[in-house]
């Protein structure tokens, strides 16, 4: 890469950035919500149906009651255990903000990443998608592969530098700011 004309970012990164990054790349990027909504959604339709007999059937009402509890409680159980793996996960890797975990050198060519004796480069045509978010960008090298880089880390020029790069469809701003 061109040493004349890059951007050096540190990324140091604290446990509730990680946290930020990884609900967003679970329910937002992947898509994750789609499976415990549907199973809500049935679960709950068919609650809707025993309810609407309690009437004329013995014990619908203590099913569809059943029903409903199973239903919305194991999406809730899922997301609160989902969120407790990743702070878990977090305190694992020491994420305190203090030290930098990996250091992003945006090039005219791509992206180089530094993260101790591990090297990795990627070209600008390779990146999968770069996101801004409120307090950090996500620069995905992959689909499951993402590079983040704290607001305290990076300037306006940083993005403006991704977007301009970056092909405009793998591009998205999540801040609601003009570029």
């Amino acid at each position: 890469m061109n040493r004349e004309t890059e951007l050096l970012v540190p990324a140091r990164i604290d446990a509730a950035a990680f946290r930020r990054f990884a609900v967003f790349d679970a329910f937002s990027v992947r898509k994750r919500w789609r499976s415990p909504a549907l199973f809500a959604a049935l679960m709950s339709m068919f609650a809707a149906v025993c309810l609407t007999m309690r009437g004329s059937r013995e014990g619908a009402g203590l099913l569809g009651g059943v029903l409903l509890t199973v239903g919305l409680g194991l999406p809730l159980v899922y997301v609160v255990s989902y969120v407790c793996s990743v702070r878990r996960q977090a305190k694992r890797m020491g994420l305190d903000g203090r030290r930098i975990v990996y250091t992003l050198r945006l090039g005219e060519d791509g992206v180089s990443v530094a993260a101790g004796k591990e090297r990795a480069e990627y070209r600008w045509e390779q990146i999968f998608r770069a996101y801004r978010v409120e307090g950090c960008i996500y620069l995905y090298a992959a689909p499951g592969r993402a590079f983040l880089l704290p607001e305290a880390e990076y300037s306006a020029a940083t993005w403006e530098w991704i977007v301009r790069r970056v092909p405009a469809e793998r591009v998205l701003d999540r801040c609601g700011g003009s570029v």
